[in-house]
């Protein structure tokens, strides 16, 4: 019966993380500001867009 349920979590967890690196996958933007994220945000914020 482990055997079902870890074949099913790791199915649940691929899923998610074919989501991409939003959150909940990471931390909120508030709690990341010990982490080099502000950093690679400021030298990224030329590259990004708006989607409306």
């Amino acid at each position: 019966s482990y055997d079902n349920a870890r074949d099913e979590a790791n199915r649940v967890s691929d899923y998610l993380r074919k989501h991409g690196p939003f959150e909940p996958h990471r931390l909120p933007l508030d709690e990341m500001e010990y982490t080099t994220m502000p950093a690679v945000a400021a030298m990224m914020k030329d590259r990004w867009e708006a989607i409306d």
